[in-house]
């Protein structure tokens, strides 16, 4: 028996022997019990505790370390109404069998006493999926049948369970459950929707991108990522209802979110949708979930995208007219391979959707694959990879080529085998998008030869790349004229005097006291020309590329520089963002003169 899941080569140990194993109970105590069960004709468990040898708890804890079985809370489980159609009611009540979550191919069910593997076996024929064990006490199965099988009208919540936010979980994905939380409204999953969407409103509220739940020895603490920096909300009074039922919660997400609520060991993602009122529209939000064992229990990471934000253009980038301009030159051309690099969360997929809809138009097809789909977009053909199934980067890429489209978009250049295949496709008439993992522009072509990418192939394909950023805005709301620290002027500016007049915000209600609302991109542009395409097949040294690709690229110092001066952003923040090359540059064009 491994993880819980019961096959019929595990071993059929009784009950009795293990719980006489784990010294849950003597051999004196097991054998007057099995001469009273014989006689009174009820579970070896019942009698046993009936007796007062042994709690349930510690019966299903002394199991649960033997065979290996995850023992949960019933109570504090959220269950799945639709899954009573998988067993019949008898059944499960004569045996304290509980389905608990479906996720795949794979059923999640409770037992009273998980021993029983013939009865495993049997639901395993009957339903043809996979089984997964878990076992709780007799008494949460029962109370959970009851919830599963009876209709017995909607208890009221606790008189501290917060209202209902005007948000609902959107199961269309999970054709057993229909729309809306349909087939979960026991009380226990009332009280975990209930107070998520309460911390889900607040989060879209301040404009949130992530929503951290993490489990610590003090209890749940959650935090918001707001434009790219994490803060505590202000929960109030809801903090501490939160905390008692955290467990419940996250049980709850990985439950909406087609997660194995039985696994708690291994890391896993998952996605669910919501509807929210806004404006009285149903705005569509899609959430990536990703959970992660701790010491303390699981935590949870929310990732929110909101649809409406998904970019319609180049403009929506609000980009530098010299950067459209030099981004448009790149995707002018109809073959060849255009690059968006930058760290985890600097908006590169957003910038490739841009640039998608910059060259969307009827007569031309779209193919991208993705990891995953961010953004749909009706007018794209979207795929997301899925490596346990071998649909990786190269084999879409392998298979797209079989269907004639002028565009790809490959959400990652990240191994030798998907770099070979997208400049190859590049070279067969096709324009290619896709991204790396690089600090600035020009360094996308170390990066390239590390992943074994032939030189001639590089100069002949490589069309374009923007490196980014994305830097937060000064609030406009408390903005106000200040100086930053010597110490930092000096950082960037050398022995030159500055041409700017710095600002920085106060801090006010509209931005939370942080003094930065909202965040634009901070890029660099590199469109090599014939002089770099010469050097890179003759493999001249990176600094000598460099040197040449810095005539005509916009650098992000340059970038950096007119932000400033706009009075977007401050110093303090291009220092927590740049990469220390780019402050290098800024400082020897400041003092050159370079930066006007």
């Amino acid at each position: 028996m491994t993880d819980g899941r019961i096959t019929a080569g595990d071993r059929k140990s009784r009950l009795g022997e293990l719980l006489v194993a784990s010294n849950a109970i003597t051999e004196a105590q097991l054998t007057l019990a099995l001469a009273k069960q014989k006689s009174q004709k009820i579970p070896l468990g019942q009698m046993l505790v009936r007796l007062g040898y042994v709690t349930d708890d510690t019966m299903r804890l002394a199991l649960s370390g033997q065979l290996g079985v995850p023992f949960i809370d019933i109570d504090n489980v959220s269950i799945d109404r639709s899954l009573g159609r998988l067993l019949n009611r008898g059944f499960a009540r004569r045996n304290l069998l509980l389905p608990i979550a479906q996720v795949g191919r794979t059923l999640t069910v409770a037992m009273d006493d998980p021993t029983k593997t013939s009865i495993v076996e049997d639901l395993a024929r009957t339903t043809g999926l996979s089984i997964t064990v878990v076992t709780s006490s007799s008494a949460g199965i029962q109370r959970a049948l009851k919830r599963l099988y009876e209709d017995d009208g909607a208890e009221a919540p606790p008189a501290r369970e917060p209202a209902p936010a005007p948000v609902r979980a959107d199961m269309a994905a999970d054709a057993r459950a229909g729309a809306g939380v349909t087939g979960v409204d026991e009380p226990s999953g009332r009280r975990a929707d209930a107070l998520f969407h309460q911390v889900l409103i607040q989060a879209i509220e301040s404009r949130g991108s992530d929503i951290h739940l993490e489990m610590l020895p003090s209890g749940l603490h959650i935090r918001f990522r707001v434009d790219g920096v994490l803060r505590h909300p202000d929960l109030g009074n809801l903090k501490d209802v939160l905390n008692r039922n955290a467990r419940e919660i996250v049980s709850r997400i990985k439950i909406v979110s087609k997660l194995d609520i039985s696994e708690r060991r291994r890391p896993q993602d998952g996605s669910f949708q919501v509807m929210v009122d806004r404006g009285g529209n149903k705005i569509g939000i899609d959430l990536r979930v990703s959970t992660i064992p701790s010491h303390s229990g699981e935590s949870v990471v929310i990732r929110i995208l909101d649809r409406s934000g998904a970019p319609r253009g180049l403009e929506s980038l609000r980009l530098e007219p010299e950067m459209v301009a030099g981004i448009e030159q790149a995707l002018s051309r109809t073959t060849g391979i255009f690059l968006v690099t930058g760290p985890t969360g600097s908006g590169k997929s957003t910038t490739l959707y841009a640039c998608l809809m910059k060259l969307n138009r009827p007569e031309i097809r779209i193919l991208t694959a993705e990891d995953p789909v961010e953004y749909i977009y009706d007018e794209l053909s979207q795929s997301e990879v899925n490596p346990e199934i071998g649909n990786t980067f190269a084999a879409f890429l392998r298979a797209f080529l079989r269907h004639d489209p002028e565009v790809i978009m490959i959400g990652e250049i990240r191994d030798e085998e998907t770099a070979e295949m997208a400049f190859r496709a590049s070279q067969t008439g096709h324009l290619l998008l896709s991204t790396l993992h690089t600090n600035t522009a020009i360094e996308a072509l170390p990066r390239l030869l590390d992943l074994k990418v032939d030189p001639s192939l590089i100069a002949s394909s490589l069309i374009g790349v923007t490196s980014q950023r994305l830097i937060r805005q000064v609030c406009q709301h408390c903005r106000q004229t200040e100086a930053p620290s010597q110490e930092l002027v000096r950082e960037f500016f050398g022995r030159a005097t500055p041409d700017v007049e710095f600002v920085k915000g106060a801090g006010c209600d509209r931005c939370k006291g942080a003094g930065y609302a909202g965040r634009t991109l901070m890029s660099d542009l590199w469109i090599p020309d014939q002089h770099d395409h010469v050097l890179i097949m003759r493999k001249a040294p990176f600094e000598d590329i460099r040197a040449s690709a810095l005539r005509t690229t916009i650098t992000m110092a340059h970038n950096a520089h007119l932000h400033l001066k706009a009075g977007r952003t401050t110093l303090e923040e291009l220092a927590r963002v740049m990469p220390y090359s780019a402050v290098v540059d800024f400082r020897e064009m400041a003092q050159a003169g370079f930066v006007q």
